[in-house]
């Protein structure tokens, strides 16, 4: 008898256990889609920041070239002794001017 007590005690246990299982597999299913689901729209998103972060520093890169360019040639002016000839360049390219009786052509794009 205790065998048998044992057994269908064993087979209620099995019997709720089946019971249960119905309800907690899709809402673990459904933790674990989300889960996935979670991970891989962060794993983009952190890829498409590496992507613009990398873009940003190529730019700055580029723009520590010319600062260091044009701080070589402030530094080389600088050195040379010779404002004149810089100031006759700054006057020409920035300003405009002209010597006298000089003939300024510009390119003009007509689209």
């Amino acid at each position: 008898m205790n065998e048998r007590n044992r057994s269908e005690a064993a087979a209620a246990a099995a019997k709720r256990k089946k019971e249960r299982s119905p309800v907690i597999k899709p809402i673990f299913g459904f933790a674990a889609f989300c889960l996935v689901v979670y991970s891989v729209i962060t794993i983009i998103t952190q890829q498409v920041q590496i992507a613009q972060y990398k873009q940003q520093k190529q730019e700055i890169n580029e723009q520590i070239t010319e600062a260091r360019m044009l701080n070589d040639e402030y530094t080389r002016l600088l050195a040379s002794d010779d404002e004149s000839a810089y100031m006759e360049k700054i006057a020409i390219e920035k300003l405009g001017y002209a010597y006298p009786n000089e003939r300024r052509f510009y390119v003009v794009e007509v689209n």
